[in-house]
């Protein structure tokens, strides 16, 4: 007896719970999510087109000097930020790390491809006078002199 009676009970809970709309778990507003706080930078995002300009400056300066050719950046691509270090504490300097390809016009293919590795660092304040900021870069199997260190380690660092 006692088993057809739990045995009716279960059978009218499923009846009845049948009669209200099911719920999915994630049918249920989410809370709202807590206002993120962003701190503004004081040093551009890497495929700013002021740094951009500033590294292949650079390059092409050094080029005709150290290499020597007529070496010209004709394009940069897949870039990405490796790093960010913001102002504050004992660090006295913004820093943001990058890397990137870049395609180099009137390289002799036979000394190498024109598709190489850029690596480059934004800084503030470094820029003239220690006002704004200031983007240097090294290109992988163009730094001669070792400059930034054996494969650009020193701008590399992540």
């Amino acid at each position: 007896m006692l088993k057809r009676l739990s045995s009716a009970a279960m059978a009218a809970c499923l009846a009845l719970s049948g009669l209200q709309p099911a719920l999915a778990a994630d049918l249920r507003p989410l809370p709202e999510a807590a206002p993120m706080a962003v701190q503004p930078a004081l040093v551009p995002a890497c495929d700013d087109p002021r740094v951009l300009a500033q590294v292949e400056d650079q390059f092409e300066y050094g080029a005709v000097r150290v290499i020597p050719a007529p070496l010209d950046v004709a394009e940069f691509g897949r870039l990405a930020e490796r790093a960010y270090f913001p102002k504050g504490g004992p660090r006295q300097i913004e820093r943001r790390y990058c890397q990137g390809e870049a395609t180099i016009a009137n390289v002799d293919v036979k000394d190498g491809s024109p598709r190489t590795t850029v690596y480059y660092v934004i800084e503030h304040p470094m820029g003239f006078a220690s006002i704004g900021w200031r983007a240097e870069g090294c290109f992988l199997g163009y730094d001669k002199w070792k400059i930034y260190g054996a494969n650009c380690e020193s701008l590399r660092r992540f």
